[in-house]
């Protein structure tokens, strides 16, 4: 597509428009509109939501659309980003790159900004990056050695991606938002670093724009100066008077050309370039390694693994992995490793004493245990004890002793093989019944 308003030669001078997070749908669509009706040539940046209603007032004229930022990232799970190809699905021309904004608030350096220019030129956005220096970074007399530090970005691109930067806008930060203007000796000084710079790695045709409190108070002073190619306004953008007034001083002026610089840069390894069309780096991409056998013209692109082998089948595997524990399983007193079923009453049953028999839960000598207690076999004692002779035996009543403790007397006779009505036993008695039973 052809470009509708980038500066070339014998042309006007740019105006740039950041509505920055401001304005509705309505009030940035009735605002678009008024300004395509004037035939204005500008760049418009409104947020990423008034996107498509800016788009539809903006067909058939020479305003371009840009995006105020976008994602380092093509495609994937990044909740909340905006790729680039995105942003050009929804008519995007430009989008703003390297904003103050963006480095102070949100820690953007070198790094990521260098990701978002490759992946804005990938998809055939013109990037608008921008520069400049804080109070405390002027104060300290390094104003300059910043700016073109973060100019060296620019030369980590391609060529063919240099040449797709629209522009470079010089925004000191302290002047920005802040109602403190630059003078303009302290602008042109900037800008002629910044043209130093860019001469020196063949980007002398890249328009300057300075960005900093522009107003139409002070926009016919900056736009006539020769160093100055055009504006970038944040504020006072968002009224359609004082930015038709700021165009018309544009329009009157031509951006005046540079000379090329014959000094310029060595260029840098090719593998220290950030190529146009480099492979994304996401983490949630799958990389296809060519196994040693295969031959080496064939390198899968796309991941060729079936959707279920990701994150899920390797936390399956870390899984199978784990070895079982190695500490014993916890038991009760009597070894078992299942803990007693409760009763139908919500209560566990008592456990039989070692040499008792089944026991009924004390205060209910009516209700019996739902399924008594297979009898653990007697602990044998640790000295022998002799067998008292039969003469000795008693023949008396014995009382129990306390329920689990340890007794000689002798077992209940079972009753159960005999024949007719069963006796009573001359042992425990209905008149002298134990309290625990």
């Amino acid at each position: 597509m052809a470009c509708k308003c980038l500066p070339g030669r014998n042309v006007r001078k740019i105006v740039a428009a950041n509505w920055k997070m401001n304005l509705r749908r309505e009030s940035a669509a009735t605002l678009a509109g008024a300004l395509a009706g004037d035939l204005r040539q500008l760049w418009l940046f409104p947020a990423a939501v008034h996107l498509n209603s800016v788009r539809l007032q903006l067909s058939d004229t020479k305003i371009l659309l840009g995006a105020q930022d976008l994602s380092v990232h093509k495609d994937g799970a990044h909740t909340g980003d905006i790729s680039a190809e995105m942003l050009k699905d929804c008519g995007c021309e430009m989008v703003i790159i390297g904003h103050s904004e963006r480095r102070q608030g949100y820690s953007e350096g070198s790094d990521i900004l260098l990701r978002k220019l490759v992946r804005a030129c990938s998809a055939g956005l013109r990037p608008l990056f921008c520069v400049g220096e804080s109070k405390a970074e002027r104060d300290g007399g390094q104003a300059n050695a910043v700016v073109e530090s973060q100019l060296l970005i620019l030369k980590r691109l391609a060529p063919e991606a240099r040449a797709m930067v629209a522009a470079v806008a010089y925004e000191p930060v302290w002047a920005i938002g802040t109602g403190i203007n630059a003078t303009l000796a302290q602008i042109e000084e900037m800008h002629a670093v910044v043209a130093r710079k860019l001469g020196s790695i063949g980007m002398h045709a890249t328009p300057i724009l300075y960005g900093g409190s522009v107003t139409p108070d002070n926009a016919r002073e900056l736009l006539t100066s020769r160093s100055v190619d055009g504006v970038l306004v944040g504020g006072a953008s968002l009224n359609y008077d004082a930015l038709s007034r700021i165009d018309d001083f544009a329009k009157a002026q031509e951006i005046a050309p540079r000379g090329v610089s014959t000094q310029l840069e060595p260029a840098p390894p090719p593998e220290a370039l950030a190529l146009l069309f480099e492979r994304d780096t996401d983490d949630f991409n799958i990389e296809v390694k060519v196994k040693p056998a295969a031959p080496a013209s064939i390198v899968a692109e796309v991941p060729t693994t079936p959707p279920s082998d990701g994150a899920l089948s390797r936390y399956e595997q870390e899984l199978g992995l784990r070895k079982p524990p190695t500490q014993p399983l916890p038991r009760t007193s009597q070894g078992r490793l299942q803990p007693v079923a409760p009763t139908s009453q919500g209560k566990l049953p008592p456990v039989r004493p070692v040499s008792q028999g089944a026991v009924p839960v004390a205060g209910d000598i009516s209700r019996k245990a739902t399924a008594p207690l297979p009898t653990p076999a007697p602990a044998k004692p640790t000295t022998p004890v002799a067998p008292k002779p039969a003469s000795e035996a008693p023949t008396a009543e014995v009382k129990p002793e306390a329920p689990g403790a340890k007794t000689d007397k002798p077992e209940k006779p079972d009753t159960s093989k005999n024949s007719g009505p069963a006796k009573k036993s001359n042992i425990y008695d209905d008149t002298d019944r134990p309290s625990w039973v």
